[in-house]
């Protein structure tokens, strides 16, 4: 079988109509979006930051519980429902995006349509965020 151009969008499409279907399987379907937001930003940041106070592991379910306002069991209820599009230990380990096709799904609009995460979006939460969480981020060489 030989792959051509319509092959592999044919293929990106069932890709794409999987990730909907977990994605929209979630009873919170906003609270999902938020968390992989979270978890997508922090595995973002770039390498010329450094942090003061910086979080233990910056995408744990237990530190996005913090920026969010949720329980912690509500997030690790939420990730270990993305079993196979996330990798998650416990609530003290990051929370790490298994496939790179699925966090391509996420961010792009066309794609994912209503399950769009907004990067700008999620990084205004931690300004939001209680001020004994909230991390202050300083580059080099400013």
């Amino acid at each position: 079988m030989s792959w051509n151009k319509n092959s592999l969008l044919q293929l990106q499409d069932v890709h794409d109509q999987a990730c909907s279907s977990l994605i929209s399987a979630q009873g919170d379907q906003n609270t999902a979006l938020r968390i992989l937001g979270q978890v997508i930003i922090a595995q973002g940041l770039p390498p010329d930051v450094t942090t003061i106070c910086p979080p233990p592991n910056p995408s744990s379910p237990n530190w996005i519980a913090a920026i969010l306002g949720l329980e912690q069991r509500r997030v690790m209820q939420i990730v270990t429902k993305f079993h196979l599009l996330l990798e998650v230990e416990n609530g003290d380990e990051d929370i790490k995006i298994r496939h790179p096709s699925f966090l391509e799904f996420l961010l792009d609009r066309t794609r994912s349509q209503d399950l769009f995460v907004d990067l700008d979006e999620a990084r205004l939460v931690p300004r939001d965020a209680p001020a004994i969480i909230t991390w202050i981020f300083i580059t080099e060489g400013k």
